[in-house]
């Protein structure tokens, strides 16, 4: 019977705690204990266990073992039971009050404050808040320099803490230089709702010496609704320069989302016109759709604000406002709106709708990007299609990217109708990439059956059919396909460019060379795939593309797709000597990669191969040494 999940665990930790007190108790130089330790933390269970290795290696050389204690530190810790515990009220709390105690001497930054904030997680928030507060001022009151004080104020700087008024104004009265920066950082969040005091008595002080940052900073964080929206107001009545009143309608705007912001834009919009045109450009995020009883609805006052800038002709607010603020039901009824007016000019309505069309917002983090796009239902999207096809193909496109919201039925066949390429090969690579859902099924067999349908009509003499499919797969998003095998099992569509049309792209070196390019990792697959196969084409073709396909060496994919990558490195070397003579060293660089998964089996299984098949390549420790018997008359 397999192993639970939970009894694994159990017998993880355990195993972990023994081998630590074993290798931690005996007697061995640095070198040693470094690398046995480094061979333990491979296992999923040593960083649990921090309490227990690292205050040992602290106590044996805190410098030495710092890269290692830093690289594998956890505040997560658990017994040799398996119980999660807090280490500072266990049986190494001595030895952590003593790291911790070395650390804040030595003045180690990084490791002092992550110990401290290992440590104060184990109290009450309110007793945690009330401590870091009045740790705070007492480091800074003893530092005798100003360096000094910067160096407490960075042990200090834990993520979660937020001041209060009376302990910023302690810190400011001590260094308001030093802790300005440190303030600035650990400002309390408030709530759309939420009522924070605002601190006046620091904002005043900031006022008077001049620092109008922080005075700024502390009430775009404070400020509740009410006094922002009396104070915007007064702005737009007393300060007449148009660009010192954006200026300071900027440096009045809250960074806690305002329900009513709408409403405010819009008498501001009344007071001023234009001149808070670039403030309401800046800011438009801020008017969000809300929730009520009845389900998710426009902003308060946001109805008021379009009709005003659709009044004033202000394109660019009217445009930016449905983008990023509008529902998707306001947004879609806009665009049939201006594709049915036949009253205005033509040129005039494609350059309003040219306003609606982009991004309305991105967020942005490492290795990810989203971006926020309003989607048309497929009645209006086959209405712009009719009147404007260009904007469809262009601007629009990406907001007739099909999901489990809309398969767009009807502007597929008016897409097919027209024999329009570009449309057809974009909305084939959405439908692709789709599994059909339950409420939406039948739309999407027939999107799914029309599309293969098309492509399966195409001429495959002259490589009609394979550029057509590459063009398709080279525009699927990275990422976009999760469950591959699902996929084929119910997307006809997709089934036929992943599986049904090897030879037609072999047939075709431009399309494969699209495949290779392409973002998403199963159509790179697939390239891979067919430059791997055993045929004279193939090797052809991967000789040719072999500046994309050594790059596959150094690149982290999975073992599946990486055996695939390998056999078309095989193909390109065999098909010519000045191939090979590239990747043979390509090759034997890869060896020095560290990642313990990489199948460097299988890498020098690909060396063999290559220096199998052109000799001249090898090096003198790779030539064969045959050794037999002596001849007569040798030796004795």
């Amino acid at each position: 019977m397999n192993e639970s999940w939970e009894r694994r665990f159990r017998r993880e930790v355990k195993e972990m705690d023994a081998a630590l007190r074993g290798v931690l108790s005996r007697t061995q130089s640095d070198e040693e204990l470094r690398a046995a330790l480094e061979e333990l933390a491979r296992r999923p269970a040593f960083r649990s266990f921090t309490w227990l290795w690292g205050p040992a290696l602290h106590a044996r050389d805190r410098v030495r073992f710092r890269p290692l204690m830093l690289s594998c530190f956890s505040p997560g810790s658990v017994t040799a039971d398996g119980k999660w515990q807090n280490p500072w009220l266990g049986e190494n709390s001595s030895a952590l009050e003593v790291w911790l105690f070395d650390a804040d001497r030595a003045d180690d930054v990084e490791m002092f404050r992550r110990l401290l904030d290992w440590k104060l997680a184990g109290l009450r928030a309110p007793r945690q808040a009330e401590f870091w507060r009045t740790e705070v001022v007492r480091r800074v009151q003893k530092a005798p320099t100003r360096a000094a004080r910067h160096t407490e104020l960075a042990k200090m700087d834990i993520g979660w803490g937020r001041l209060d008024e009376p302990t910023a104004l302690a810190l400011d009265a001590l260094d308001a230089e030093a802790a300005r920066p440190f303030i600035l950082e650990h400002l309390p969040w408030r709530g759309p709702r939420e009522r924070q005091p605002m601190w006046n008595t620091l904002r005043e002080r900031a006022q008077a010496r001049g620092d109008a940052a922080l005075a700024s900073a502390l009430y775009r964080r404070c400020v509740d609704e009410p006094t922002w929206c009396r104070d915007a107001l007064a702005l737009a009545r007393t300060v007449q320069s148009p660009a010192e009143l954006v200026a300071a309608l900027k440096a009045h705007h809250p960074e806690a989302p305002m329900p009513g912001a709408a409403r405010l834009f819009v008498e501001l919009a009344e007071a001023r016109g234009r001149d808070v045109v670039p403030y309401l450009l800046g800011h438009l995020q801020a008017v969000a759709p809300r929730w009520s009883a009845l389900g998710r609805k426009d902003a308060k006052g946001f109805p008021e604000l379009l009709a005003l800038a659709r009044a004033r002709d202000w394109d660019d607010v009217w445009g930016a406002l449905l983008r990023t603020s509008a529902m998707a039901e306001t947004y879609d009824a806009e665009v049939l709106r201006l594709v049915q007016d036949d009253a205005s000019l033509p040129a005039r309505t494609r350059r309003r709708l040219l306003q609606l069309a982009g991004a309305g917002g991105e967020w942005n983090l490492p290795g990810l990007g989203l971006a926020r796009v309003q989607p048309l239902t497929d009645a209006t999207a086959t209405a712009l299609y009719a009147r404007f096809p260009e904007l469809v193909r262009g601007p629009f496109r990406m907001h007739v990217a099909s999901g489990w919201r809309a398969a767009y039925p009807k502007l597929v066949m008016r897409a097919l109708e027209a024999n329009d390429e570009d449309l057809l090969d974009y909305l084939a690579s959405r439908a692709a990439m789709h599994l059909p859902a339950t409420g939406s099924a039948k739309e999407w067999e027939k999107v799914l059956d029309a599309l293969a349908a098309h492509y399966e009509a195409l001429p495959k003499e002259g490589g009609v059919f394979a550029r057509r499919a590459a063009n398709a797969l080279g525009a699927l998003p990275a990422h976009s396909i999760w469950t591959f095998d699902a996929l084929m099992e119910k997307n006809r569509l997709a089934r036929l460019f992943f599986l049904r049309s090897d030879d037609f792209y072999l047939a075709e070196p431009r399309a494969v060379r699209d495949l290779l390019e392409a973002p998403q990792i199963h159509v790179q697959a697939l390239a891979f795939r067919l430059l791997g196969r055993n045929s004279a084409k193939a090797r052809e073709v991967a000789a040719q593309n072999l500046d994309l396909l050594q790059a596959t060496l150094l690149r982290p994919l999975h073992r599946r797709t990486r055996h695939a990558a390998f056999d078309a490195l095989a193909n390109a070397a065999a098909h010519g000597v000045e191939a090979a003579r590239v990747l043979v060293p390509r090759v034997r660089d890869a060896f020095a990669l560290p990642d313990s998964r990489y199948p460097k089996e299988s890498l020098m299984a690909l060396l063999a191969r290559m220096l199998a098949r052109w000799p001249e390549l090898r090096d003198t420790a790779e030539v064969p040494h045959v050794f037999g018997l002596p001849a007569k008359g040798d030796g004795a």
